[in-house]
């Protein structure tokens, strides 16, 4: 009988003791909030639960896809500065992109195209391009990026700079895969990059029903890059970027008698400006090289200077510019071995109110090459709107004007009106 009474004593005496943090406040049975006692440092904020794991989300769920497609069919007039004869268009341009979303990334798959059928009965693929790209968390630190595409492309033989007897351009198709690797070392990011690509050229049509073979600009290409960018404050990052190139040809070009083969080094530093989602300014400068593997051809160098801009003061507004200097191959440039571009685009786009849209652009590009006198310039003027109709429609018109001048011939300019409909998700 004592013995029991001391049982019921301590049992009591332990309840107690259990009572008095209930007493001072709220009591936690899977641990109080200190110390290595704190599961709570993994509480979901989204619920009430102040102790509970939340589940990991279920990657596939109800669709495992997110299907976003667009088609836009146009009707256009085109005309030279000249008052020639116009051409009359209609242009079809289908868009869609899977997209997946991953716990540690995501990836997506899509296509676009750009078709054409003029008066003259013609139907033209102008671009068709599928593409695979994809981003993989490998820590909270790292990340892997990849890119793969295969594009198929044709000019007009109509556009202004074409040889006026060609009745076919011919087809280029390019494929292209990138990867980079994305490190964050606290004060310093760094991103490793690398490239390999091919391009294939057909056969130029002629009036005459002539052709001409361009397998002589068939190309085979790899390369890689790096930048590291050191945080000076939390908005500003210095940076310099390094990468190499080598270009491989085919055969030997026919007017020069040997291959183009090249290596293209590029170095550049500068600055990168963000601040938050409003504003992101970037300057750089650089040098760029390419060293020709036949000694009969002499290297090329040129100063690189490139620059960027996006402000977004609110919704409905975004400014942007793009300046950019590129270095490469020559085409079917006659006895060229290089060709050096500037170009600077700039685009303003501002949401009038929920039904109407404004967008304006303008471009201007110039050329010089490696070994002859031939220039190229290039300015170009646009505006348009889009009209939301409803949720899956809007109606879009367009105005352009492009000037274009390739030395010793004279300018010549374009003038251009479109009208469409966009159907969308």
């Amino acid at each position: 009988m004592r013995t029991r009474t001391a049982g019921i004593a301590a049992s009591a005496t332990a309840l107690a003791l259990l009572a008095l943090p209930a007493a001072a406040g709220e009591f936690y049975p899977h641990g109080d909030g200190s110390g290595t006692n704190n599961p709570g440092l993994t509480l979901d904020a989204t619920t009430a639960c102040e102790d509970c794991l939340s589940e990991p989300p279920y990657e596939w769920g109800d669709a495992p896809f997110d299907l976003d497609w667009s088609l836009g069919l146009r009707g256009g007039i085109r005309q030279d500065g000249s008052g020639g004869e116009r051409t009359y268009e209609i242009v079809a341009l289908p868009e869609f992109t899977l997209r997946h979303e991953t716990l540690r990334g995501g990836y997506e798959i899509g296509m676009e195209g750009d078709v054409s059928y003029d008066a003259g009965g013609t139907l033209r693929i102008n671009a068709l391009t599928a593409r695979a790209e994809g981003d993989y968390r490998l820590d909270q630190l790292t990340t892997l990026e990849g890119r793969a595409s295969l594009a198929a492309s044709q000019d007009d033989p109509a556009d202004l700079d074409a040889v006026p007897s060609v009745v076919s351009e011919p087809l280029v198709v390019t494929g292209t895969g990138e990867a980079s690797l994305l490190r964050n070392l606290g004060a310093l990011d760094l991103t490793l990059r690398g490239k390999v690509g091919r391009v294939v050229n057909g056969e130029t049509v002629y009036d005459d029903d002539t052709t001409l073979d361009n397998s002589f600009e068939n190309t085979t290409l790899y390369g890689g890059g790096a930048r590291l960018g050191y945080k000076l404050t939390p908005g500003l990052t210095a940076f310099i970027d390094a990468e190499a190139e080598r270009e491989l040809y085919d055969q030997p070009s026919p007017s020069l008698r040997v291959k183009l083969d090249n290596v293209t080094y590029a170095g550049r530093g500068g600055l990168n400006l963000k601040y938050g989602e409003t504003l992101e300014l970037e300057g750089s400068l650089g040098l760029g090289y390419r060293d020709f593997g036949d000694d009969t051809l002499a290297d090329f160098s040129a100063v690189l200077y490139d620059a960027r801009a996006v402000f977004r003061p609110d919704e409905t507004l975004a400014l942007s510019g793009t300046f950019s200097t590129t270095i490469s191959s020559p085409g079917n440039a006659s006895v060229a071995t290089a060709r050096l571009a500037y170009e600077a685009v700039g685009e303003v786009s501002y949401q009038l109110n929920p039904w109407l849209r404004l967008r304006g652009d303008a471009a201007w590009s110039e050329a010089h090459y490696q070994g002859i006198d031939t220039d190229e310039h290039s300015w170009e003027i646009g505006t348009g709107a889009d009209y939301l109709l409803n949720e899956h429609t809007d109606l879009t018109a367009d105005y352009s004007f492009l000037r274009t001048e390739k030395t010793p011939a004279p300018a010549t300019d374009e003038h251009q009106v479109t009208l469409g409909v966009r159907l969308h998700r």
